[in-house]
């Protein structure tokens, strides 16, 4: 079938920009609501952000850790079904959500809320009064099921109810940040860094430092057995065998609008692709100012993108190591004894997520280790565009830091080490598009969880779009949901336009 080719003039042509998980999920429910969907992604895999890939013998990620909606019981659960997830990926949970070390204090948090409870105690047996509270709050949330599969503020009637117990303690935990709420919580410093240590992003809600670990204590918090590459690729294969069509290495220029109706798309080689309806599930500023010449905002839009509030850019660091870490939590955390400088940022903790518990990622009796270094995305984007070999040699540096903080923790681990991978915020830029490397787009501030961007832009008719930049908070389930959701709003104007 070539491209633009519409296969019935009785079936309206969906154009969907992007094939990460947003774009792949609304390609399916498209299909599955009888439209012709096209689906134009710029890179030659799918998944975007969520995504692995192989150096020699080993399988690097720098996505899933643990995603929502692998759980039978929650509302999240129907969509993992109807996408091939559940079907296809097999999912592991683990008993330590991770290891915190500090001074002289190691910390086990385990994902039994009752263990966990345990080892605050024995730790910090003076804040036991607060600790109850905390864990109470814990406990509380593992009967809280939302109904992440609904837009907030389109939540049915019956949803509503069911909330109604939790509306309380659900107000005060989202008016708050993590950071205010532990202090006011904890007296104890070190208990105070720890805990933080869990979730640390300075802006997010407390809601964010309870209902992750309620969700792991009922198994809802599983890691995605494979990679990320091979969640996205699942709900692919799903979307081909339902019609779809997906173009690789097709990156779209404009969208075309005449008479204030979105009607096709033109692409970098010039070629324009006709459609009924064209949806974005790509970067949303590139969307909004590149590809609609930013004609087509609100005041609500031009808020978020003037002063931005973005998940932190990162600097992703991957090992191929010849030593077996399967004994060991698979994420811990450390504080340096002296804050070091990596990329013109102080740094004074370091962390590793191995994947021992997944046999794809490496060979018997060896390990991928990788870790996730905040930084600044300007820093490296000037590097990149002004001299591209002091670009190169910063990332070795970065590199040769790591190793040596490694080395100080896992004596002669450099010898070990077989191969390496690093990844700046430009990486993110270059590969998935994501406007200063953000790779889940807005953080979900205390001012901003909840609320969405338009799905629809004033003035542009037949033009949608979904995915982590109408929805602060991100993610890939609920990038999942919000494909469902949109081809449901996209439905029900359809009918309304016919009658």
């Amino acid at each position: 079938m070539k491209i633009g080719e519409v296969k019935s003039k009785s079936m309206k042509k969906i154009i969907i920009i992007g094939g990460g998980i947003a774009g792949l999920s609304t390609g399916c429910y498209a299909q599955m609501k009888g439209f012709q969907s096209e689906i134009y992604e710029m890179h030659s895999i799918p998944g975007g952000v969520c995504t692995s890939w192989k150096r020699g013998d080993y399988l690097f990620d720098h996505c899933l850790h643990w995603v929502l909606g692998s759980n039978k019981g929650t509302s999240l659960y129907p969509i993992f079904k109807e996408l091939g997830v559940a079907d296809n990926i097999e999912f592991f949970y683990t008993d330590k959500f991770r290891v915190v070390k500090l001074n002289n204090k190691t910390i086990t948090v385990y994902t039994d809320v009752n263990k966990f409870e345990n080892e605050l105690l024995c730790l910090f047996p003076e804040e036991k009064k607060s600790i109850n509270k905390y864990i109470s709050l814990i406990r509380k949330y593992t009967k809280f099921n939302p109904p992440m599969d609904s837009d907030f503020g389109n939540f049915r009637i019956i949803d509503l109810i069911k909330l109604l117990p939790f509306m309380p303690s659900f107000i005060k935990l989202k008016s708050v940040t993590i950071e205010d709420f532990l202090n006011k919580l904890f007296r104890n410093q070190e208990m105070k860094e720890i805990l933080f240590r869990l979730f640390p992003v300075k802006k997010l809600p407390a809601l964010m430092a309870v209902m992750p670990l309620s969700f792991m204590h009922i198994k809802e918090g599983g890691y995605p057995l494979g990679g990320s590459l091979k969640f996205a690729q699942a709900i692919e294969r799903k979307y081909i065998k339902l019609g779809g069509k997906i173009y690789y290495k097709c990156k779209v220029k404009k969208v075309i609008v005449e008479n204030g109706y979105a009607k096709g798309i033109k692409l970098d080689n010039g070629n324009i692709v006709p459609a009924d309806i064209i949806i974005s599930a790509c970067d949303g500023r590139s969307t909004l100012f590149d590809l609609l010449d930013g004609k087509y905002l609100t005041n609500k839009i031009k808020e978020f993108y003037n002063k931005p509030s973005l998940w932190p850019p990162i600097i992703s660091i991957s090992l191929g190591i010849k030593r077996d870490f399967s004994d060991l939590a698979e994420i811990i955390d450390f504080k340096l004894k002296e804050p070091i400088i990596i990329a013109g940022k102080k740094v004074s903790w370091i962390s590793f997520f191995h994947y021992c518990h997944d046999s794809q990622f490496a060979p018997k009796g060896k390990s991928v280790i990788q870790t996730q270094i905040e930084t600044d995305f300007f820093y490296w984007k000037n590097l990149y565009e002004k001299d591209r070999n002091a670009y190169n040699r910063e990332k070795e540096l970065v590199l040769e830091i790591y190793i040596r903080i490694l080395n100080d923790i896992f004596p002669g681990i450099g010898e070990d080490i077989e191969i390496t991978d690093i990844a700046t915020p430009v990486t993110w830029e270059r590969y998935t598009g994501n406007w200063q490397g953000s790779y889940e787009g807005w953080v979900p501030t205390v001012k901003t969880f909840g609320v969405t961007l338009p799905k629809k832009l004033p003035g542009l008719g037949n033009f949608y779009m979904t995915g982590q930049w109408v929805f602060p908070g991100g993610g890939v389930p609920m990038c999942m949901a919000q494909g469902k959701n949109l081809i449901k709003m996209i439905v029900k104007q359809e009918k309304k336009t016919r009658n």
